[in-house]
């Protein structure tokens, strides 16, 4: 699903600017899961909460001083053993230790700001879902290495706060960044539209307070250091130069209070590779090509009942039965998840189609996919709600974590749709009826079957009926 900024025209030299946030979906990994599942039941998942739309809002950027060039003695930046024989530290472009006044934009808008306080970079936000940055105007290379100390002063740890590199407006850059709750993100700004290149919480990486970030932008290369470890790694093309800068965002929470301390940018020195194109398979908001690039490799009409080792549920809570040529699931208690794989498979890239009915008016319900599937423990959902609720979980080593959970502004209340998900490689996405509602990218699972998943809220009964079940693997 792509989702629009409203940005604004920065205008003057190292303006502080800022843009409201479309809601980016993260969710605690530690939820709670559903209180009830019936006995038989391969899986455990949990129910997410349902975010309320947030609605932007756009301001003005600040007029500012121009900045005077000071480069005090700094140490070169360590090279990490992953990055060791790919790339060397060049000239320094900029050091900033903010240690003198005018250097950079201070403001103090009711709703962010920032200011250098205590030999720091102070910035501000006071508004939900907004972000606010400071681009340097100093940086015209290609390929850099930055250095960052970040603090957390006041607010929630659910923030984000980092560096951009390839800043060409505000319209396309990308940004590199952290949130003291563990979440680590690479995001692209590609001509107005906001794009995650990875997106996960960590363990143990990211300091509830403070954190040394080290950014390199190589070629098509994006990597992202927290406190000397490995955060992110990706490949992206699409912005080739610009300006480098600072970044923070909030979420739910309106209060973010960031220090910024220490900021170096290097030239990098190697030879990096400019080609890197992505699956053409899996094109931006594009169904893959099933007729040119992929092999139907199983399909189940549901006409025969019986037919394959689908799993089976049969007790008060849940029924899963063949019935007028559809493979159908019959809820009658709340909170209640059932997955149906089919016991056949072990696919790693994968498409897989169906149809899904629902019987009844009850809408706030889950109908989906999985992939991926190795055990109740370990797999990767696809599903929705005629609500126009839209999900990805992730389940690993029987820990459950939200991917993406959010309303779509796409109506989904019609008791028929057509459903598609597309596993390959790192790219998980969904799609309804032939548009794309969700994509994320995640690595934990490589491998497994594939089925259906569904399941229940607070209103029963739930009547789903499934058909028409197509999976292809790659030619």
């Amino acid at each position: 699903m792509k989702k629009n900024l409203l940005l604004i025209s920065i205008v003057t030299m190292l303006a502080l600017s800022a843009c409201s946030m479309p809601r980016l979906v993260k969710n605690d990994p530690t939820a709670t899961p559903k209180p009830r599942q019936p006995t038989i039941l391969p899986t455990a998942q949990v129910e997410p909460t349902k975010p309320e739309p947030t609605k932007a809002k756009p301001t003005e950027a600040e007029p500012t001083t121009a900045p005077t060039e000071m480069l005090p003695e700094v140490t070169l930046p360590v090279i990490p053993a992953e990055l060791v024989g790919t790339v060397s530290v060049g000239e320094r472009i900029l050091s900033e230790t903010f240690d003198q006044a005018g250097l950079w934009n201070t403001s103090d808008d009711p709703e962010y700001g920032a200011d250098l306080m205590d030999g720091a970079y102070r910035m501000y936000l006071n508004s939900a879902n907004w972000m606010v940055w400071s681009e340097s105007n100093m940086v015209t290379s290609d390929n850099i290495i930055m250095d960052l100390d970040t603090e957390l002063i006041s607010g929630s740890v659910e923030n984000n706060q980092g560096m951009m590199c390839r800043y060409v407006d505000d319209q396309n850059f990308y940004m590199l960044t952290i949130g003291n709750d563990g979440w680590v993100e690479i995001m692209k700004i590609f001509q107005g539209v906001q794009t995650s290149l990875f997106g996960e919480f960590t363990d143990g990486l990211v300091d509830p307070v403070r954190n040394h970030l080290q950014v390199f932008c190589l070629g098509d290369r994006l990597v992202l250091y927290v406190n000397s470890k490995l955060g992110a790694d990706v490949r992206d093309s699409d912005l080739a130069s610009g300006d480098a800068g600072l970044i923070i965002g909030s979420y739910d929470n309106p209060q973010v209070t960031v220090n910024f301390d220490n900021f170096i940018v290097y030239k990098a020195v190697g030879d990096f590779p400019t080609n890197y194109i992505p699956e053409p398979t899996q094109a931006e908001g594009i169904l893959p090509d099933l007729a040119n690039d992929w092999n139907e490799t199983f399909s189940d009409d549901f006409d025969t009942p019986g037919k394959g080792n689908w799993t089976i549920f049969n007790e008060s809570a849940v029924v899963s039965e063949w019935r007028n040529g559809r493979f159908a699931f019959d809820f009658n208690e709340p909170m209640m998840t059932a997955t149906s794989i089919t016991n056949d498979l072990d696919l790693s890239d994968v498409v897989v189609q169906m149809e899904v009915y629902r019987v009844g008016d009850v809408i706030e319900n889950d109908m989906g996919l999985v992939c991926r599937y190795q055990d109740q423990d370990n797999y990767y959902s696809m599903s929705f709600g005629n609500d126009d609720y839209v999900t990805i979980y992730k389940t690993v080593a029987g820990t459950w974590s939200a991917l993406f959970n959010e309303f779509v502004d796409t109506d989904l209340s019609g008791d028929y749709h057509q459903m598609t998900i597309s596993c390959i490689g790192t790219k998980l996405s969904l799609f309804i009826d032939g548009n794309l509602m969700a994509r994320v990218s995640d690595s934990d699972l490589s491998t497994g079957d594939v089925g259906l998943i569904s399941g229940t809220y607070d209103s029963v009964p739930v009547v789903l009926e499934f058909d028409n079940f197509v999976v292809y693997r790659p030619k």
